[in-house]
């Protein structure tokens, strides 16, 4: 056992690992790149050893074939992903491992009898330094050669990790072995580092080692599919991956999100979850999910961090409940905040025969379709149809050749007209444009109107109705699981003159439901300017 174990009284290690022997050689060859202790030597500690002790996890039946070394096979998990705060320490890990990944012994190579050591000198490296192994430890070696890649979503952000890993080059005995050239890290026998932030042809499906993903959780579109490319270059020459990134907006679908919910179980995935039932805008609670989140992080002074937090709180809570707080809550583009939609859900019984006015968004393939509709009185419901009571919207999936079946939407929406006094009803017309016609000429043309949501001054007026009626609490809506899901993934998309329309984070995120619940209520707010004053104003009241 090493002199970095002290610092894991949080946790118990009963698994075989290099992350004791990564730690100690990291030690002895990287260096603190700035602040007070510039030039200390980097001790991973607290969070940092904890990853490090997992991610270099070796399977009890790892076997070691000196003819044929392989790397991710004898590792219990093949990547992982680091989630924390800002100034957790992140970067300079990155850093630290990825000079331990360039030259040091990341490679599993047997397993430890009495008298093994290694030493650097055996290597490559003069600098003297040597680990004992305990008898039954893992032992470790270098790659004769490594291709490394740092992805980042820009030059300033690439350099978060690679202007400290070149001064950890620099600054101690890393210089005999790496050299640090202009756009590059030249390493031995012809090996690598290689910062990017976009995928050039010369480097896609690149055959790499090891790779790094910084601030993973704002890769989204172009980047996503770069990050997929390398991974791809990785599984091809059994190689592993690290990515680390402040709590991503969960309605972005970055890749950190991918990760943080994939199945696989050779996943190594570290995130502090703040302590429940505490208030991050509570001060003395702050506090509290503060000292948790940082935990293991010493050079963090957290007074300074509440004192930004609690500025922040001012004017973005969510960025400072992201940043701060460690909390995958979602960012200001979200159209919708979960605390509002549960504050304005409320159990209502809606008869036969209630004045309601309809909202539809329809689709061929591909997206959903979707009813929705509102009481005079402001509660909205997604309606239901047939003998089973089918909840009015349809997932393509769930259907023959993934097309809408057609026949079922319109049994439903005549079905609403037979149940319910229908007032209006808006459709978006598009791709469905005959059966607008059809249920127009059915039920009246001032009753079933066309309205498409692809004009952006309509659409934004009636976006900004819908948010200021829910915070205003004029409407409710039923407990639908379906219609909150997709009413928290829309995602605002800014258009000239202040104004925005919606549109959805990725291509499973649907938002459909929330289209045709917010024509819904454009039909309901008319319905109550008109058609339903007007019924009001011809009630007589008989006095006996």
């Amino acid at each position: 056992m090493t002199a970095a174990a002290e610092w894991l009284a949080d946790w118990i290690v009963d698994f075989p690992t290099l992350g004791f022997l990564k730690a100690d050689w990291v030690e002895a060859h990287c260096f603190v790149a700035d602040g007070w202790s510039m030039g200390a030597p980097f001790m991973e500690v607290g969070w940092q050893l904890w990853c490090s002790l997992n991610h270099y996890r070796v399977k009890e039946s790892a076997e070691w074939n000196p003819e044929r070394p392989v790397g991710a096979p004898n590792f219990t998990n093949r990547r992982s992903l680091v989630i924390g705060p800002q100034k957790l320490g992140k970067s300079p890990y990155a850093a630290a491992t990825i000079a331990y990944e360039a030259v040091g012994p990341c490679i599993f190579a047997g397993w430890a009898q009495k008298g093994d050591r290694y030493r650097c000198i055996d290597h490559g490296c003069d600098c003297g330094w040597e680990y004992t192994y305990e008898v039954g430890e893992p032992m470790g070696i270098p790659r004769p050669m490594s291709n490394i890649q740092l992805l980042a979503t820009s030059e300033d952000q690439t350099d978060n990790v690679y202007r400290p890993l070149q001064e950890m080059i620099r600054r101690g005995p890393l210089v005999g072995q790496m050299r640090v050239r202009e756009g590059f890290i030249r390493l031995p026998n012809g090996g690598r580092i290689d910062p990017i932030t976009s995928a050039p042809n010369s480097k896609l499906g690149a055959p790499i080692h090891f790779a790094v993903a910084d601030e993973s959780g704002i890769y989204t579109g172009k980047l996503k599919k770069v990050w997929q490319t390398m991974r791809r270059g990785l599984a091809g020459m059994s190689g592993r991956s690290l990515e680390l990134t402040n709590p991503y907006d969960p309605m972005e679908d970055s890749s950190a999100q991918v990760t943080f919910t994939s199945r696989s179980t050779d996943v190594f995935r570290f995130y502090r979850r703040p302590p429940v039932g505490l208030d991050f805008r509570k001060k003395s609670e702050r506090r509290k999910i503060l000292e948790h989140v940082y935990a293991g992080s010493p050079w963090v002074d957290l007074n300074s961090i509440e004192a930004e937090a609690a500025e922040l709180l001012n004017e973005d809570p969510t960025s400072a409940m992201r940043f701060f707080g460690n909390m995958l809550v979602q960012g200001l583009g979200s159209f919708m905040q979960e605390k509002l939609w549960d504050d304005r859900t409320a159990d209502v019984d809606v008869p036969a025969g209630s004045q309601i006015a309809l909202g539809f968004d329809g689709s061929r393939s591909g997206d959903w379709t979707a009813l929705r509709a509102e009481t005079s009185d402001g509660h909205r419901f997604t309606p239901t149809y047939g003998p089973d009571a089918r909840p009015a919207f349809w997932n393509p999936v769930e259907w023959p050749g993934e097309r809408i079946p057609r026949g079922e939407v319109d049994t439903a929406v005549r079905e609403m007209f037979d149940q319910y006094k229908v007032s209006r009803f808006y459709v978006d017309p598009r791709h469905w444009e005959t059966q607008a016609d059809e249920w127009a000429a059915e039920f009246g043309e001032d009753r079933v109107v066309q309205w498409p949501t692809n004009q952006i001054k309509r659409m934004f007026e009636a976006l900004s109705r819908f948010q200021e009626d829910l915070h205003e609490g004029l409407t409710t809506h039923s407990a639908d699981v379906t219609a909150k899901t997709h009413a928290l993934h829309a995602r605002k998309i800014a258009k000239p003159g202040d104004q925005y329309i919606l549109g959805k984070p990725a291509e499973h995120m649907k938002i459909d439901i929330l289209m045709a619940d917010v024509l819904a209520h454009e039909a309901a707010a008319d319905s109550r300017a008109t058609v339903w004053r007007e019924a009001s104003k011809d009630r007589r009241v008989i006095v006996f």
